[in-house]
């Protein structure tokens, strides 16, 4: 990426997820909270899913943070889920998604049950959000960042309409409240963003020395103990592992735990790999999805 030269911070993408609903709610009625941040860039807010908003819901028909494949948005009928329509609204809005794209940088704020503290997902390896992303980690003291390498084009999310994106994941927080502590350090991490757009607009952000990050890079995910031919979940997540993420799980650690108290060991990757670091343990919302958690690697890696 050259020059950022148009921003957009979205909220809503679930609808309750009250902490990006807030923000950009509250930076709608007070432009000076965020527009003398990054002078050089166009800052746009959108509320991503209004009709999820007013439900306060994840979505009405459809998710629509798995809308925004070229697939979905392609598709010559116009969809009849409203979420697909958003999608496609959206799209023509900030995108077209693909090189002709009108946006260069998207920060999308979500929520999450799990205890992810700041979570900085990225999709690519982008100079600007790998820079700017190792530069929060080290501001802030829960901030983590999360690789989940995605082929642009099919890629489900929002922020893929944009060159690139930072999907923000903010946790624990039960889906349809509001917490004061993490609302006011998630608006201060969306700020420190464009901040570091500015600096890197200026040319001065490049110059800074590299730092060394921790990255957890998506393997794959698991869903949850169920009968073969499918049926009800047959395990919860292990009270060991609760609330572990970002942790080390080797092979023989206590996984799963059954309804009538017997425990499930992880035993390893088919590929020989003994450890992983689980996110995203027991996420509310992903229980209808059957993922229990997102395995990941992590590495050490200087940017």
């Amino acid at each position: 990426m050259s020059l950022i030269n148009t921003i957009v911070v979205a909220g809503g993408t679930h609808g309750n997820e009250r902490t990006g609903v807030r923000i950009v709610q509250k930076w709608m009625e007070h432009p000076e909270c965020y527009n003398t941040l990054c002078t050089s860039a166009k800052v746009d807010l959108v509320l991503s899913n209004p009709e999820a908003m007013r439900l306060n819901r994840r979505y009405r028909d459809h998710d629509l943070n798995r809308a925004f494949s070229q697939t979905c948005l392609d598709v010559a009928v116009e969809p009849q889920q409203y979420e697909f329509r958003r999608a496609r609204e959206l799209n023509r809005i900030y995108g077209p998604k693909g090189p002709d794209t009108r946006t260069d940088l998207l920060l999308d704020i979500h929520n999450t049950g799990a205890n992810m503290g700041l979570c900085l997902i990225l999709s690519t390896r982008d100079p600007f959000t790998m820079k700017a992303s190792a530069v929060l980690t080290q501001e802030f003291k829960n901030a983590w960042i999360y690789y989940q390498p995605e082929e642009r084009c099919e890629s489900p999310y929002f922020g893929t309409v944009a060159r690139a994106d930072v999907c923000i994941e903010i946790g624990p927080q039960p889906h349809g409240t509001l917490n004061a502590a993490i609302f006011e350090e998630s608006e201060k991490l969306v700020k420190r963003y464009l901040e570091l757009a500015e600096e890197w607009n200026r040319g001065e952000l490049q110059k800074r020395p590299a730092v060394k990050v921790e990255v957890y890079t998506q393997l794959r995910d698991m869903g949850y103990p169920k009968p073969q031919g499918g049926g009800p979940i047959q395990a919860m997540i292990h009270p060991d592992l609760l609330g572990r993420d970002y942790c080390e799980l080797k092979k023989g650690d206590k996984l799963f735990r059954t309804f009538d108290g017997a425990d499930i060991l992880y035993e390893g990757e088919a590929d020989g790999r003994e450890s992983v670091w689980p996110i995203f343990i027991n996420e509310p919302a992903y229980y209808e999805k059957d993922i229990a958690m997102s395995l990941t690697v992590k590495s050490v890696e200087e940017w």
